[in-house]
């Protein structure tokens, strides 16, 4: 018996550009995507490509949620260009709520006290009986989650560092935003350089203070943003 072909979605070339402008946003490649989804970096840049370009014919919530994760983003932001079927699909909801007792059980008085239940004892861990490749691969895929979540904890704290430093210095919001783009692309690249020679990474940082001053952006607060990522991922990398 043949598998049941899902039906076709519409609405993808608008999904797929939402989530391109979501990954514009958070300052991140298709290469460094496709390697926090968990794909081929050389290779998998196609497949984001492609679902940017809504030529994905199916693809699945699993995909589209490690997406927005990579990125920092949530469903509230693509909620407006989500797929459809063509069909009505709601699903039947349930009221959610908690049942209590009735007030004419408490007319006799309360209840006497009841003997707390003695804990249980944890359950004997069990031996994992898959094979070593599978054991393997589910080590990869936690810490690849566990780098990706210390990631975006050190970015969150870039921005509120970056969001401090542009009050200081008094930057109109009309520039902000620039700033804190800066700020993800000093991130990004601090992240993908992770293992190379601190000087390797300096000067790949350098190459994007030079296309921001263009812009008209300052570069005493673009030292400063930079400096500022960098302290927060040497700290969070001590940390781990």
């Amino acid at each position: 018996m043949g598998r049941k072909a899902r039906p076709a979605l519409h609405g993808l070339e608008a999904l797929g550009a939402r989530l391109r402008d979501v990954r514009i946003d958070s300052g991140i490649s298709q290469m460094k995507l496709a390697y926090l989804m968990g794909f081929d970096p050389l290779h998998g840049y196609k497949y984001v490509l492609r679902l940017e370009k809504g030529r994905v014919a199916n693809p699945t919530l699993r995909t589209i949620a490690a997406y927005l994760e990579s990125c920092g983003a949530r469903w509230r932001d693509i909620a407006g260009v989500l797929p459809s079927t063509g069909k009505d699909s709601t699903p039947a909801t349930r009221p959610l709520y908690v049942e209590t007792a009735p007030l004419g059980s408490m007319a006799n008085g309360p209840r006497p006290p009841t003997k707390a239940p003695t804990p249980a004892p944890p359950p004997a861990r069990r031996r994992d009986s898959r094979p070593m490749r599978e054991q393997l691969r589910s080590r990869r895929i936690e810490q690849r989650e566990l780098q990706t979540s210390r990631f975006w904890s050190s970015v969150k704290q870039a921005d509120e560092t970056t969001a401090a430093l542009l009050r200081s210095a008094r930057v109109p919001p009309g520039l902000q935003r620039a700033y804190l783009s800066f700020a993800r692309a000093c991130c990004t690249a601090i992240d993908a350089f992770a293992a190379a020679r601190p000087e390797i990474v300096q000067r790949e940082l350098a190459k994007r203070i030079q296309p921001a001053v263009a812009q008209g952006l300052d570069r005493r607060i673009l030292t400063d943003i930079l400096s500022a990522c960098n302290r927060v991922f040497r700290s969070q990398s001590s940390a781990g």
